[in-house]
């Protein structure tokens, strides 16, 4: 258990800590700790496409000769790596410009030409248009999706984990381990022992508002998404149960609760 939880009594706002927020503190890294490895930071173009290959069944095949639109590219580790794969051309979307700015560095640095980064798609159509991790990110899941529809005239591929109400579907494991946060915590207590922390600095008061975003998406939305995608079938949907468990993703509640990650391929009717 964290003892500073027992002394901390006041949190950014100056207001005192409640009940539930000295709770889960209890069960938290100290707030002065040094910050946990991200996913992100510990990426190389050797291990980027790990969780793809494992998600996305023939991922290098899918990507060989073909023009890419990696659709919310994050800062570019991906993009870069698919186009070592084989890929013709990638082209790395993202909003943030700072993301894209380390990607293009990141391509002058590895010597990989073939990959282009922009907050807009530079062609019409791609072969394939790839959401890697991102899809529980985005403000507008919705539109998102028929705008990645519009830009392919072949597959569109998405996988991402953490569903909602997975384990950790509240990406808050770099400040515990806890499982089920949002089961046993309202949002506002864990806002305000986010803040605490240093990623809690853009003080952040709803998921939503959370650097990158978190859309709470479940897996009954993104089911409903997909299935409503027109011009689009489903080609190939793919639920993977919490540490590889099997059968929990096919139990109705259950599923919610044991899907780690989603992966589908859509391709046009």
């Amino acid at each position: 258990m964290n003892r500073e939880a027992i002394d901390l009594k006041i949190n950014r706002d100056g207001d005192p800590l409640r009940l539930p927020e000295r709770l889960l503190l209890a069960f938290c890294r100290p707030t002065q700790a040094p910050p946990l490895p991200v996913t992100t930071y510990s990426y190389t173009l050797d291990n980027a496409l790990d969780f793809s290959r494992r998600m996305v069944p023939d991922f290098p095949e899918r990507l060989r000769g073909k023009t890419v639109l990696d659709y919310g590219c994050g800062p570019g580790w991906q993009a870069i790596a698919m186009r070592k794969a084989g890929a013709a051309h990638v082209c790395a979307m993202d909003i943030n410009e700072g993301w894209l700015e380390h990607g293009r560095e990141l391509a002058r640095s590895a010597g990989v030409d073939g990959v282009t980064f922009s907050k807009q798609a530079d062609a019409p159509g791609y072969d394939t248009v790839i959401s890697l991790c991102s899809m529980e990110h985005f403000p507008d899941p919705e539109g998102e999706m028929r705008r990645m529809a519009s830009y392919t005239r072949g597959e569109l591929i998405i996988t991402f984990s953490e569903c909602w109400f997975s384990p950790h579907g509240t990406h808050l494991n770099g400040t515990t381990h806890l499982p089920w946060l949002n089961l046993m915590f309202s949002e506002r207590t864990l806002m305000n022992v986010r803040n605490l922390y240093p990623d809690g600095s853009d003080g952040a008061k709803t998921f939503a508002e959370v650097r990158g975003g978190l859309n709470k998406m479940t897996v009954a939305r993104f089911e409903r998404i997909i299935h409503s995608v027109p011009g689009f079938r489903i080609k190939y949907l793919s639920l993977r149960g919490v540490k590889g468990i099997p059968a929990v993703t096919r139990i109705p509640v259950v599923r919610e609760l044991m899907t780690s990650a989603l992966t589908c391929i859509l391709s046009p009717v």
